[in-house]
Parts: C-alpha cells; structure tokens; sequence
C-alpha cells in the first residue's frame, strides 16, 4: 500500500485572495476555521480540544500563492503535509486548494473518508465566515472525548442532551444541560455530525466512530467569551456522553 496517498479538496470562496491568504497561512487566521492555531518557537501548533494538540512547520512559501505545512507521521518520519493554493478568479472571487499528503495508516480508506469529511466541513466554516462574519476576529472553544462506545450509541446521548436532532435548514433553539442555549440555524447536517450557525458564530459537533471520538469545534465572532471556562464546560458536558 502506497503510504504517501494524496487527499485533494477545492472550493471557491467569496473572497479576495490576500483575505484567503491570511486565511491559510496565519495562525489567527487557521483560527478562524480550523482549530485554535499559536506559534510555538518555530512550529505552529493546532489544538484540537482534550489536551490533544498537534505541531507543524511551514516547509515552503509563496507569499500569497501556497504553503506548505509538514509534520511527523505516525511512524516519526514518514512526513504528514498540507498543501495550501490560492487562486483569485474573475469577478472577484478565489478558489482555495487542499492537497493532504503523507502517512494514513493501514486502513487508506477509513483514513481517506475521514479526513474528506473533516476537510468538508472546515471548508464550510470558512465559507461561513467570509459569507457572515468578515473581517471578524475569532475566539474558540474546542472540547474533545474519547470512548469505547459506538459513534451510534454516543451519537444518540448527545443529541438526547442537546433536546433535538435537527434536520438542515431548520431553526433550532438547544438547551444544552449546565449550558448556554444555542439558537440559529442548521447549515450542516450529515452522518454523526451537526452544524449550527448562530448570529455571532458557529457550533460544530461530530461524532468518530473510527478512533472512539466525540467533539465540538465552536467560533465567536466579534464578542467577548471566557474561552477557559467554556472550553472546561463543553469538556465536561462532553465526557458526560461517555460513560
């Protein structure tokens, strides 16, 4: 098995390319999509909620065009990278490229669907964001839980506790227990995944029944929030679901 598969995802964007490149190529800018990014000396370090973080450095650099981030694979040596291209088009718009490349494991095709759909859904944030909150600064808050549990089993607990499953397009107000309500509208919806926006941000919860994960990825646009005491809340609420 060819373990330097690669995993190619585009989207068209209405945005500049300069906003797109400081979209992809900052840390407060992977912010505002991805997951909470800082330097860190000379790596730039992403976390990605439950104390689990990952490191990368940019490994090449074409002001405004692409970058290039790597990092160790599973094996320590075999280099995971992400390829970032962007290109404006007529009429003021810009396509953003992804190319994933490097170690996936044994299982390509878990792996693959997996990352695809993570891919998919950050690209949707970042749609949202130029679509609803430009020129915004972010604040997140990301909670990650792990268990043996199915994805179905756990799944089912945290929408029982958020009061709804919802389908896409529908108006939503949750009253998750110990929690901020959350009201807005349903803009993703897919297997073992919600997406919630709201008039300041976006929740995101999704379900890994691969790798025994449940998490949600949370941007504020614009306001003020303890992000310390959030991220604690949603921790906890999230180990909640499995047990």
């Amino acid at each position: 098995m060819d373990e330097r598969r690669r995993l190619s995802k585009e989207i068209e964007l209405a945005a500049t390319p300069e906003q797109v490149w400081q979209a992809i190529s900052t840390p407060e800018g992977m912010s505002i999509w991805f997951v909470p990014h800082e330097h860190s000396g000379d790596e730039i370090e992403a976390d990605f909620g439950g104390g689990n973080t990952a490191a990368g450095q940019v490994l090449e650099w074409e002001p405004g065009k692409r970058v290039v981030y790597g990092a160790p694979g599973p094996d320590g040596t075999t280099p995971m990278t992400l390829e970032f291209l962007v290109e404006g088009e007529e009429g003021g718009t810009t396509v953003l490229r992804l190319v994933q490349s490097g170690f996936f494991g044994d299982d390509w095709e878990a792996e693959y669907d997996g990352f695809g759909k993570g891919w998919d859904m950050f690209f949707h944030n970042l749609a949202a964001y130029f679509r609803h909150f430009p020129g915004l600064p972010v604040a997140n808050v990301v909670a990650t839980g792990f268990t043996e549990l199915p994805g179905e089993t756990v799944w089912a607990r945290l929408v029982a506790r958020l009061g709804a499953d919802p389908a896409l397009g529908e108006r939503v107000h949750l009253s998750p227990e110990g929690l901020e309500p959350i009201e807005g509208v349903v803009d993703l919806r897919d297997h073992l995944l919600l997406g919630i926006r709201t008039e300041h941000g976006l929740y995101r919860f999704m379900a890994d029944d691969r790798h025994g994960m449940v998490t949600t990825t949370q941007y504020f646009y614009g306001v003020t929030v303890d992000r310390e005491s959030r991220t604690a809340a949603w921790q906890s609420w999230l180990e909640a679901q499995m047990s």
